[in-house]
Protein backbone atom coordinates (compact mmCIF):
# COMPACT_ATOMS: atom_id res chain seq x y z
CA UNK A 1 0.00 0.00 0.00
CA UNK A 2 2.53 2.64 -1.05
CA UNK A 3 1.74 6.25 -1.07
CA UNK A 4 0.83 7.76 -4.22
CA UNK A 5 3.34 9.18 -6.90
CA UNK A 6 5.13 12.67 -6.30
CA UNK A 7 3.21 15.43 -8.05
CA UNK A 8 3.72 18.60 -9.94
CA UNK A 9 4.84 21.22 -7.48
CA UNK A 10 5.31 21.82 -4.06
CA UNK A 11 3.15 22.96 -1.25
CA UNK A 12 5.58 25.13 0.91
CA UNK A 13 3.13 24.31 4.02
CA UNK A 14 1.26 21.26 5.49
CA UNK A 15 -2.19 21.49 3.57
CA UNK A 16 -5.22 19.59 5.02
CA UNK A 17 -5.71 16.55 2.45
CA UNK A 18 -9.48 15.93 1.36
CA UNK A 19 -9.94 12.41 2.18
CA UNK A 20 -11.63 10.11 -0.63
CA UNK A 21 -13.13 6.94 0.24
CA UNK A 22 -13.48 5.34 -2.55
CA UNK A 23 -17.05 2.75 -1.03
CA UNK A 24 -16.54 -0.70 -3.14
CA UNK A 25 -20.00 -2.01 -2.89
CA UNK A 26 -20.34 -4.51 0.33
CA UNK A 27 -17.09 -3.85 1.94
CA UNK A 28 -17.90 -2.51 5.06
CA UNK A 29 -17.95 1.34 3.31
CA UNK A 30 -21.14 2.67 5.69
CA UNK A 31 -18.96 1.61 9.03
CA UNK A 32 -15.89 3.57 7.92
CA UNK A 33 -18.22 6.34 6.48
CA UNK A 34 -19.25 6.60 10.08
CA UNK A 35 -15.86 6.74 11.47
CA UNK A 36 -15.04 9.79 9.37
CA UNK A 37 -18.65 11.51 10.32
CA UNK A 38 -17.88 10.90 13.93
CA UNK A 39 -14.18 12.52 13.20
CA UNK A 40 -14.98 14.67 11.02
CA UNK A 41 -18.93 15.67 11.50
CA UNK A 42 -20.69 18.11 9.40
CA UNK A 43 -17.61 18.20 7.44
CA UNK A 44 -18.15 15.03 6.19
CA UNK A 45 -20.49 14.04 3.37
CA UNK A 46 -21.52 10.53 2.54
CA UNK A 47 -22.57 11.01 -0.88
CA UNK A 48 -25.25 8.68 -2.89
CA UNK A 49 -26.44 8.94 -6.50
CA UNK A 50 -29.59 6.53 -7.82
CA UNK A 51 -27.95 6.01 -10.96
CA UNK A 52 -25.19 3.12 -10.40
CA UNK A 53 -22.90 4.24 -12.91
CA UNK A 54 -22.67 8.05 -12.33
CA UNK A 55 -19.11 9.19 -11.20
CA UNK A 56 -18.41 12.40 -9.39
CA UNK A 57 -15.62 13.21 -11.41
CA UNK A 58 -12.45 16.11 -10.40
CA UNK A 59 -14.55 19.04 -11.59
CA UNK A 60 -17.88 17.74 -9.72
CA UNK A 61 -15.88 17.54 -6.63
CA UNK A 62 -14.27 21.13 -7.21
CA UNK A 63 -17.39 22.55 -7.19
CA UNK A 64 -18.70 20.80 -4.04
CA UNK A 65 -15.15 22.52 -2.61
CA UNK A 66 -16.15 25.58 -3.73
CA UNK A 67 -19.52 25.47 -1.86
CA UNK A 68 -18.11 23.58 1.17
CA UNK A 69 -14.34 24.49 1.57
CA UNK A 70 -13.99 22.91 4.78
CA UNK A 71 -15.15 19.53 4.00
CA UNK A 72 -12.70 16.70 4.98
CA UNK A 73 -13.96 13.73 3.33
CA UNK A 74 -16.46 12.09 1.03
CA UNK A 75 -17.47 8.27 1.36
CA UNK A 76 -19.40 7.64 -2.21
CA UNK A 77 -19.90 4.12 -4.31
CA UNK A 78 -19.38 7.05 -6.83
CA UNK A 79 -15.53 7.67 -6.10
CA UNK A 80 -14.65 5.59 -9.11
CA UNK A 81 -12.23 8.40 -10.55
CA UNK A 82 -9.10 9.12 -8.43
CA UNK A 83 -7.90 12.78 -8.67
CA UNK A 84 -4.39 13.43 -6.71
CA UNK A 85 -5.55 17.22 -5.99
CA UNK A 86 -8.83 18.72 -5.79
CA UNK A 87 -8.95 22.44 -5.66
CA UNK A 88 -5.57 23.36 -4.21
CA UNK A 89 -6.07 20.17 -2.35
CA UNK A 90 -4.04 16.74 -2.15
CA UNK A 91 -5.95 13.86 -1.52
CA UNK A 92 -5.68 11.13 0.58
CA UNK A 93 -7.36 8.29 -1.15
CA UNK A 94 -8.93 5.19 0.68
CA UNK A 95 -10.88 1.78 -0.15
CA UNK A 96 -11.35 -1.57 0.92
CA UNK A 97 -11.29 -5.01 -0.23
CA UNK A 98 -12.93 -8.30 0.56
CA UNK A 99 -13.00 -11.73 -0.04
CA UNK A 100 -14.70 -12.25 -3.41
CA UNK A 101 -17.03 -14.76 -2.66
CA UNK A 102 -18.17 -12.86 0.56
CA UNK A 103 -18.47 -9.96 -0.91
CA UNK A 104 -21.04 -11.51 -3.35
CA UNK A 105 -22.85 -13.14 -1.13
CA UNK A 106 -23.40 -9.77 0.96
CA UNK A 107 -24.33 -8.50 -2.21
CA UNK A 108 -27.02 -10.85 -2.99
CA UNK A 109 -28.55 -11.00 0.92
CA UNK A 110 -28.72 -6.74 0.36
CA UNK A 111 -30.22 -6.73 -2.74
CA UNK A 112 -33.03 -9.44 -2.08
CA UNK A 113 -33.82 -7.24 1.56
CA UNK A 114 -33.97 -3.80 0.03
CA UNK A 115 -35.01 -4.58 -3.61
CA UNK A 116 -38.27 -3.32 -3.66
CA UNK A 117 -36.65 0.19 -2.28
CA UNK A 118 -33.86 0.08 -4.88
CA UNK A 119 -33.95 3.29 -7.51
CA UNK A 120 -35.13 1.30 -10.40
CA UNK A 121 -32.19 1.84 -12.39
CA UNK A 122 -30.64 -0.49 -9.84
CA UNK A 123 -33.52 -2.65 -9.89
CA UNK A 124 -33.07 -3.27 -13.96
CA UNK A 125 -29.26 -4.45 -12.99
CA UNK A 126 -31.06 -7.61 -11.12
CA UNK A 127 -33.18 -10.86 -11.95
CA UNK A 128 -36.98 -9.89 -12.09
CA UNK A 129 -37.78 -12.72 -9.92
CA UNK A 130 -34.92 -12.13 -7.48
CA UNK A 131 -37.21 -11.46 -4.25
CA UNK A 132 -38.79 -14.79 -4.51
CA UNK A 133 -35.85 -17.05 -5.22
CA UNK A 134 -33.66 -19.18 -2.41
CA UNK A 135 -29.89 -17.39 -1.94
CA UNK A 136 -28.85 -20.48 -3.89
CA UNK A 137 -30.88 -19.98 -6.55
CA UNK A 138 -30.73 -16.32 -6.95
CA UNK A 139 -26.84 -16.69 -7.21
CA UNK A 140 -27.42 -19.00 -10.03
CA UNK A 141 -30.05 -16.62 -12.34
CA UNK A 142 -27.47 -14.10 -11.49
CA UNK A 143 -24.36 -15.83 -12.49
CA UNK A 144 -26.32 -16.88 -15.74
CA UNK A 145 -27.72 -13.14 -16.40
CA UNK A 146 -24.50 -11.49 -15.88
CA UNK A 147 -21.88 -13.16 -18.65
CA UNK A 148 -21.22 -16.32 -20.23
CA UNK A 149 -17.89 -16.57 -18.82
CA UNK A 150 -19.45 -15.95 -15.19
CA UNK A 151 -15.94 -13.76 -14.93
CA UNK A 152 -17.50 -11.18 -12.50
CA UNK A 153 -14.80 -9.22 -10.12
CA UNK A 154 -16.88 -6.21 -9.30
CA UNK A 155 -14.38 -5.05 -7.19
CA UNK A 156 -11.25 -5.31 -10.12
CA UNK A 157 -13.99 -3.24 -12.41
CA UNK A 158 -14.95 -1.01 -9.82
CA UNK A 159 -11.30 0.73 -9.49
CA UNK A 160 -11.08 0.15 -13.21
CA UNK A 161 -13.78 2.51 -14.92
CA UNK A 162 -13.86 2.30 -18.80
CA UNK A 163 -12.97 6.17 -19.07
CA UNK A 164 -9.76 5.28 -17.46
CA UNK A 165 -7.81 4.04 -20.12
CA UNK A 166 -10.20 4.35 -23.36
CA UNK A 167 -7.97 6.58 -24.55
CA UNK A 168 -4.79 4.23 -24.22
CA UNK A 169 -7.35 1.63 -25.74
CA UNK A 170 -8.05 -0.29 -22.54
CA UNK A 171 -11.64 -1.53 -22.42
CA UNK A 172 -13.75 -4.03 -22.96
CA UNK A 173 -16.92 -2.46 -22.92
CA UNK A 174 -18.58 -3.45 -20.11
CA UNK A 175 -20.25 -0.36 -18.20
CA UNK A 176 -19.36 -2.25 -14.86
CA UNK A 177 -15.59 -1.17 -16.06
CA UNK A 178 -12.46 -3.09 -17.47
CA UNK A 179 -11.58 -6.83 -15.86
CA UNK A 180 -7.70 -5.84 -15.29
CA UNK A 181 -5.89 -6.96 -13.00
CA UNK A 182 -2.98 -5.31 -13.63
CA UNK A 183 -4.30 -1.86 -13.66
CA UNK A 184 -6.05 -2.41 -11.24
CA UNK A 185 -3.36 -2.99 -9.06
CA UNK A 186 -1.33 -0.15 -10.33
CA UNK A 187 -4.52 1.98 -9.64
CA UNK A 188 -4.64 0.86 -5.64
CA UNK A 189 -0.77 0.79 -5.19
CA UNK A 190 -1.10 4.49 -5.88
CA UNK A 191 -3.98 4.75 -3.32
CA UNK A 192 -2.61 5.99 0.00
CA UNK A 193 -4.42 2.90 1.65
CA UNK A 194 -6.37 -0.21 1.01
CA UNK A 195 -7.64 -1.95 3.98
CA UNK A 196 -9.11 -5.13 4.26
CA UNK A 197 -12.67 -6.42 5.69
CA UNK A 198 -11.74 -9.60 7.12
CA UNK A 199 -8.75 -7.65 9.00
CA UNK A 200 -10.84 -4.56 10.07
CA UNK A 201 -9.26 -4.05 13.14
CA UNK A 202 -5.93 -4.07 11.96
CA UNK A 203 -7.15 -1.96 9.08
CA UNK A 204 -8.45 0.70 11.08
CA UNK A 205 -5.35 1.31 13.05
CA UNK A 206 -3.06 1.69 10.03
CA UNK A 207 -5.42 4.07 8.31
CA UNK A 208 -5.12 6.45 11.51
CA UNK A 209 -1.71 5.42 11.83
CA UNK A 210 -1.09 6.62 8.10
CA UNK A 211 -3.57 9.93 8.15
CA UNK A 212 -1.52 11.18 11.62
CA UNK A 213 1.44 11.22 9.33
CA UNK A 214 -0.76 13.57 7.35
CA UNK A 215 -1.77 16.15 10.28
CA UNK A 216 -5.38 13.97 10.48
CA UNK A 217 -6.88 12.84 13.39
CA UNK A 218 -9.47 10.22 12.87
CA UNK A 219 -11.65 8.46 15.78
CA UNK A 220 -13.06 4.50 14.53
CA UNK A 221 -15.30 2.59 16.60
CA UNK A 222 -13.95 -0.78 16.68
CA UNK A 223 -16.54 -2.56 17.57
CA UNK A 224 -19.11 -0.56 15.31
CA UNK A 225 -20.75 -2.76 12.54
CA UNK A 226 -23.04 -1.17 9.98
CA UNK A 227 -25.64 -2.14 7.62
CA UNK A 228 -24.60 -5.89 8.35
CA UNK A 229 -27.17 -8.78 7.34
CA UNK A 230 -28.39 -10.82 10.97
CA UNK A 231 -27.15 -14.08 9.35
CA UNK A 232 -23.88 -13.50 9.13
CA UNK A 233 -22.42 -17.39 8.40
CA UNK A 234 -21.40 -18.38 5.04
CA UNK A 235 -24.13 -20.84 3.23
CA UNK A 236 -23.73 -24.44 3.29
CA UNK A 237 -23.40 -24.64 -0.34
CA UNK A 238 -20.75 -22.07 -0.85
CA UNK A 239 -17.96 -24.93 -1.30
CA UNK A 240 -16.29 -26.98 -4.45
CA UNK A 241 -18.62 -29.75 -3.67
CA UNK A 242 -21.98 -27.65 -4.75
CA UNK A 243 -22.27 -26.70 -8.71
CA UNK A 244 -23.36 -22.93 -7.65
CA UNK A 245 -21.62 -22.77 -5.01
CA UNK A 246 -18.46 -23.98 -7.01
CA UNK A 247 -19.18 -21.29 -9.91
CA UNK A 248 -19.34 -18.55 -7.23
CA UNK A 249 -15.97 -19.33 -5.92
CA UNK A 250 -14.40 -19.24 -8.85
CA UNK A 251 -16.04 -15.96 -10.51
CA UNK A 252 -13.83 -13.94 -9.36
CA UNK A 253 -10.26 -14.95 -9.48
CA UNK A 254 -8.52 -11.24 -10.47
CA UNK A 255 -10.77 -9.92 -7.02
CA UNK A 256 -9.15 -12.94 -5.84
CA UNK A 257 -5.48 -11.93 -6.63
CA UNK A 258 -5.84 -8.20 -5.83
CA UNK A 259 -7.42 -9.02 -2.02
CA UNK A 260 -4.65 -11.52 -1.72
CA UNK A 261 -1.98 -8.99 -2.36
CA UNK A 262 -3.25 -6.13 -0.19
CA UNK A 263 -3.73 -8.23 2.45
CA UNK A 264 -0.19 -9.10 2.77
CA UNK A 265 0.63 -5.71 1.67
CA UNK A 266 -1.93 -4.55 5.20
CA UNK A 267 -0.17 -7.12 7.71
CA UNK A 268 3.10 -6.38 6.71
CA UNK A 269 2.34 -2.71 7.22
CA UNK A 270 0.65 -3.45 10.50
CA UNK A 271 3.51 -5.78 11.73
CA UNK A 272 5.59 -2.53 11.47
CA UNK A 273 3.12 -0.02 13.17
CA UNK A 274 2.87 -2.36 16.18
CA UNK A 275 6.90 -2.59 16.72
CA UNK A 276 6.47 1.79 17.34
CA UNK A 277 3.07 2.08 18.59
CA UNK A 278 1.57 0.13 21.33
CA UNK A 279 -1.68 -1.35 20.20
CA UNK A 280 -2.91 -3.44 23.43
CA UNK A 281 -1.23 -6.77 25.37
CA UNK A 282 -2.62 -9.25 22.63
CA UNK A 283 -0.69 -8.14 19.84
CA UNK A 284 2.40 -7.22 22.18
CA UNK A 285 1.83 -11.22 22.94
CA UNK A 286 1.58 -12.27 20.16
CA UNK A 287 5.03 -10.21 18.60
CA UNK A 288 7.01 -11.57 22.14
CA UNK A 289 5.56 -15.47 21.26
CA UNK A 290 7.21 -15.22 17.80
CA UNK A 291 10.49 -13.35 19.14
CA UNK A 292 10.44 -15.90 21.18
CA UNK A 293 10.35 -18.41 19.09
CA UNK A 294 13.48 -17.66 16.69
CA UNK A 295 15.60 -17.24 19.41
CA UNK A 296 15.84 -16.03 23.65
CA UNK A 297 17.65 -13.02 23.19
CA UNK A 298 15.05 -11.89 20.26
CA UNK A 299 12.09 -12.56 22.93
CA UNK A 300 13.80 -10.45 25.08
CA UNK A 301 13.91 -7.32 22.91
CA UNK A 302 10.21 -7.44 22.16
CA UNK A 303 8.93 -7.40 25.66
CA UNK A 304 11.54 -4.57 26.77
CA UNK A 305 10.11 -3.03 23.40
CA UNK A 306 6.53 -3.43 24.57
CA UNK A 307 7.08 -2.52 28.13
CA UNK A 308 9.05 0.87 26.56
CA UNK A 309 5.73 0.97 24.26
CA UNK A 310 3.10 0.87 26.81
CA UNK A 311 4.72 3.51 29.58
CA UNK A 312 5.10 5.77 26.67
CA UNK A 313 1.35 5.36 25.02
CA UNK A 314 -0.02 8.53 26.41
CA UNK A 315 2.47 10.80 25.33
CA UNK A 316 2.66 9.48 22.48
CA UNK A 317 2.52 12.06 19.56
CA UNK A 318 2.36 11.82 15.67
CA UNK A 319 5.59 12.68 13.29
CA UNK A 320 5.65 16.14 11.87
CA UNK A 321 2.76 16.11 9.11
CA UNK A 322 4.57 15.65 6.24
CA UNK A 323 5.01 18.47 3.47
CA UNK A 324 2.54 17.57 0.58
CA UNK A 325 2.60 17.86 -3.06
CA UNK A 326 -0.47 18.55 -5.30
CA UNK A 327 -0.51 16.74 -8.71
CA UNK A 328 -2.88 17.04 -11.46
CA UNK A 329 -2.95 14.02 -12.68
CA UNK A 330 -6.20 11.82 -12.41
CA UNK A 331 -4.55 8.46 -10.70
CA UNK A 332 -6.48 5.95 -13.01
CA UNK A 333 -5.19 7.44 -16.10
CA UNK A 334 -0.94 7.59 -14.83
CA UNK A 335 -2.10 4.12 -14.52
CA UNK A 336 -3.65 3.26 -17.22
CA UNK A 337 -0.85 4.46 -19.35
CA UNK A 338 2.05 2.74 -16.82
CA UNK A 339 0.41 -0.05 -17.82
CA UNK A 340 -0.15 0.70 -21.55
CA UNK A 341 3.71 1.68 -21.82
CA UNK A 342 4.99 -1.36 -19.79
CA UNK A 343 3.38 -3.88 -21.92
CA UNK A 344 4.34 -1.58 -25.18
CA UNK A 345 7.32 0.41 -24.28
CA UNK A 346 8.19 1.28 -28.27
CA UNK A 347 4.47 3.34 -28.05
CA UNK A 348 4.81 5.75 -25.62
CA UNK A 349 1.63 7.20 -26.87
CA UNK A 350 -2.13 7.02 -26.77
CA UNK A 351 -3.80 4.23 -28.90
CA UNK A 352 -6.89 3.93 -30.37
CA UNK A 353 -7.10 0.36 -31.33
Amino acid sequence: MHGAQSGTSMTRKPVTPLILHSHIPKTAGTTVSAGFSKSFEFFHIHHYHPDPFYVLTKETLGALLDIYPHIRSISSHHLRSFPLSVGGRPTFLVTFLRKPEDAFISELKYVQRKFWSLPEPMRRLWPRETPYLSLREFARHYLEQESATEDLCPQTRFICHPNAGASFGLSDGNQKGLNSYELACEILTGFHFVGIVEEMKKSLEVLADRLSQWGTTVYFDHDLRLNVSQEAARPAWLTPEDEVGRRVLVASKNDGLLYDLFRERLLESHQELRKRRWLGFMPAATDAKEAFADNWSGGVRSVINSASLFWLRKEYRAEQPRTLQISSDLLEVRAAEAVVNRNNPIAGIPRND
